[in-house]
């Protein structure tokens, strides 16, 4: 298992699609930044970007951008944008595309050189295939760095949290904590005691409990950083 305790960053993935890691990440990188860190973000691949004027535009990465007060290219932030709504994998071969994974190595090194730290946020889960060869696991490996899983609250999200921290260090990742995220307005029993079930079995911190954000302040800086500062512990992040 990896020894990040100086780490250049973090790698967020997610337990399923649709669990928020965009928006927690990006929340993250805004409080971080207004707490004094030097903050750098990446998105290596995005999949179903919308295309304006003939360009592809990957708008979780510019989410993200945004958020950290980055001055980098969004190219290099986002070094693989892809129109279908699948797998980077998957839809960089029905694109096409070669996925040349130096690329992103190469880009995360030369956004790394410039901050205090690097928020990573990959395409899905773990398991989730960026090129013809390599999943998410062998991309972080790659970047050695520890991970931070985002999860639902629901009912359910025991054994989807447990499944990707046992797999993650299988795969010799370090888990260094997971987020649960409340996707939902809707109340859920399973809410009050998944935090303390999943923190017991997996043995990783956790590290908050986000509350739900509407669609509407999404988009809100200062209230995104002031929620994940009031919710995560910042301090295992530093």
């Amino acid at each position: 298992m990896q020894n990040s305790s100086a780490s250049r960053g973090f790698f967020f993935i997610g337990t399923d699609t649709g669990v928020g890691k965009t928006v927690i990440a990006g929340a993250l990188a805004k409080a971080l930044t207004a707490a004094g860190r030097r903050v750098g973000v990446m998105k290596p691949f995005e999949s179903g970007c919308r295309r304006d004027g003939g360009r592809l535009i990957p708008a979780d990465a510019l989410f993200l951008k945004k958020m950290a007060g980055a001055t980098d290219d969004l190219s290099l932030i986002c070094p693989y944008a892809l129109a279908r709504p699948l797998a980077p994998g998957v839809a960089a071969q029905a694109e096409n595309i070669v996925i040349d994974i130096e690329t992103v190595t190469t880009a995360f090194a030369r956004i790394a050189s410039r901050y205090d730290l690097v928020l990573v946020e990959g395409a899905g889960g773990l398991m989730v295939p960026v090129s013809e060869q390599l999943l998410t696991a062998d991309l972080i490996r790659l970047l050695d760095l520890p991970v931070i899983i985002i999860a639902r609250t629901t009912l359910g999200t025991i054994n989807h949290t447990l499944l990707t921290v046992k797999q993650a260090q299988s795969e010799g990742l370090e888990v260094r904590g997971i987020i649960l995220n409340k996707t939902s307005p809707e109340p859920d029993e399973a809410e009050e005691t998944n935090p303390a079930v999943i923190e017991k079995f997996s043995r990783v911190p956790l590290l908050g409990v986000v509350p739900h954000i509407p669609a509407k302040d999404r988009q809100n800086p200062e209230l995104l950083s002031s929620l994940v500062r009031s919710h995560i512990d910042l301090s295992l992040l530093q």
